[in-house]
């Protein structure tokens, strides 16, 4: 068995062996591999519980990424995994055939390549059915009149808030106007699943500076928050928000409290 890791690599792939032998005649034997690799669809990564180099073995049927997917999906989101069967039997690759079970939820959906002969089994979330398990039973038929049964059961976990800002509220203290444009403040906006954007940043205080910085494209973001001294400043405290809006039309309001001291 010859294992190639190619967890960041896509693409064409070519690899070459040497194996030593015992025949005088040829001592040594090269062996090249070639393969194309192909990219992990999105909802693998989703996956907590993928083993995306073995998947899991279940009688003669290995299913990738796993047999007992669980998934973290934020209030709202539909999404679908698919997990793939195939018969790892040492007989012919058709000896068994494949079908759900009547206790399957109706939305799942088994279904088999023409070529090759690997089964699939398609299986929609939606976040309105809130966090829990679902599982489906999977007949196995060799043939004969014996059957077998397979196990397929999926967690699912709803966020009730998928972004995440960091600090909830910012205060920067007494600032003297002197030393007013070396304080900052930071925060971070990120997303614990899916994929987001910022779309704006603004602030209620006219003085104060925004910079966005990406951490993370899509999913993680830095706002550095500065006071401007080219902007009017006078001595006096200040309650604001730093409102940021994102994809989706959602609006997070963040809490600033400045105090500006003449000294």
């Amino acid at each position: 068995m010859i294992k190639v890791h190619t967890a960041e690599q896509q693409g064409p792939i070519e690899r070459s062996y040497e194996v030593q032998t015992n025949d005088p005649r040829h001592p040594i034997i090269k062996v090249t591999l070639a393969a194309t690799v192909k990219a992990l669809p999105d909802y693998v990564k989703r996956i907590a519980t993928a083993d995306v180099g073995r998947g899991e073995v279940i009688g003669a049927f290995q299913v990738w990424p796993t047999a007992r997917p669980s998934i973290t999906v934020e209030a709202g989101e539909r999404l679908t995994i698919a997990l793939r069967i195939r018969s790892i039997a040492t007989g012919a690759p058709d000896a068994s055939t494949l079908k759900l079970a009547p206790d399957a939820p109706d939305t799942w959906k088994l279904r088999r390549e023409p070529k090759g002969g690997d089964y699939w089994l398609d299986i929609p979330t939606e976040a309105s059915s809130g966090s829990g398990t679902r599982a489906a039973t999977l007949v196995v038929d060799p043939g004969g009149g014996r059957t077998r049964e397979m196990r397929v059961r999926l967690t699912v976990n709803v966020l009730a808030e998928n972004l995440v800002v960091t600090p909830k509220a910012i205060d920067f203290g007494e600032v003297s106007l002197a030393k007013a444009r070396t304080s900052f403040q930071r925060v971070g906006i990120r997303k614990i699943v899916g994929t987001f954007h910022i779309k704006a940043l603004s602030s209620s205080l006219p003085f104060l500076k925004l910079e966005q910085t990406t951490i993370i494209e899509n999913s993680n973001y830095l706002v550095r928050i500065t006071i401007d001294p080219a902007k009017p400043l006078k001595p006096g405290t200040y309650d604001g928000v730093l409102l940021i809006e994102t994809d989706g039309d959602k609006r997070i309001e963040v809490p600033i409290k400045v105090k500006l001291v003449d000294q």
